[in-house]
């Protein structure tokens, strides 16, 4: 049997994670934890904590799909954060676990510890400096009059460093999502292209007649992240799934490689740079 499981703020409770063996036995007892945690630069952390999910059953459960109960730790040195779970409705599910009194530092480490009746995970993840956008720029969408891409560039990037993407619509979204095939090595950057920057995939996305692109009036803001390498590894996995998937509830071919001891997901540290731009 094909075991599914699923990951829920990467795409908003709709990104999968599938198995290539096609014999693996069923799960006894409960579901693998699955975890999506970040903490930015002078932000607070923002940690969801759900159970994985079996899409192959007749009739898959979602009974206890969020984990709300668990005690939820960030570690900053010696000093321990203990997080708050409360109702997030930017977020879906609409649950997260955060803690107003610890805003990311660059070069602090920091990790992360759940701890459940059943289960312990925990990652470590240290804050990058920061990377430098340089003012966006609106590109038109070849073919079109009415659809828009933004050019970003980056100032100064490191050509041993791993970067992401993500926007935010103001239009459209709540909150940021990954830029579509937005995750890249400061190798591969070409300064005279920069990289254009559409909209991510992620469960609200069904405007059809927007595709991945933006429309006049749209005010659009991009975040560049840096990454460690294994988060580099996730987010590369994740892009290339997306991209051949095009279906938020088809199985991925490739699983995305977590950083998280004793559960599916990943913890970040992202130094950030952002910039917006009004598309007129």
């Amino acid at each position: 049997m094909k075991h599914i499981s699923l990951l829920t703020a990467v795409l908003l409770a709709a990104i999968l994670f599938s198995c290539e063996n096609s014999d693996i036995e069923p799960v006894a007892g409960p579901m693998p934890l699955v975890v999506e945690g970040w903490i930015e630069e002078g932000e607070a952390p923002v940690v969801i904590v759900t159970r994985a999910v079996d899409l192959t059953q007749p009739a898959a459960s979602f009974d206890g799909f969020v984990e709300k109960w668990g005690r939820v730790s960030i570690f900053d040195g010696d000093k321990r954060y203990i997080l708050t779970g409360r109702k997030n409705d930017d977020y879906m599910p609409s649950f997260i676990f955060t803690a107003s009194r610890l805003k990311g530092k660059a070069g602090h480490t920091y990790r992360l510890l759940i701890e459940t009746e059943t289960d312990t995970a925990e990652a470590v993840a240290t804050l990058l400096p920061s990377p430098s956008l340089k003012p966006l720029k609106v590109v038109p969408v070849e073919g079109s009059d009415t659809l828009f891409m933004v050019r970003a560039e980056v100032d100064g990037i490191d050509s041993d460093g791993y970067y992401k993407f993500f926007a935010r619509s103001e239009l459209t979204e709540s909150r940021f999502y990954g830029s579509f095939m937005g995750t890249f090595a400061g190798c591969d950057y070409d300064p005279e292209a920069g990289y254009d920057i559409t909209r991510g995939v992620h469960s609200s996305f069904s405007d059809e007649e927007l595709g991945h692109y933006y429309k006049a009036g749209d005010r659009v803001t991009v975040k560049l992240c840096s990454l460690e390498p294994r988060l580099y590894d996730f987010w590369r996995v994740y892009d290339s799934n997306v991209s051949l998937s095009q279906n938020l509830f088809f199985t991925f071919a490739e699983n995305c490689p977590g950083n998280v001891s004793g559960a599916l997901g990943y913890w970040a540290a992202y130094g950030t740079s952002s910039r917006s731009v009004r598309i007129k």
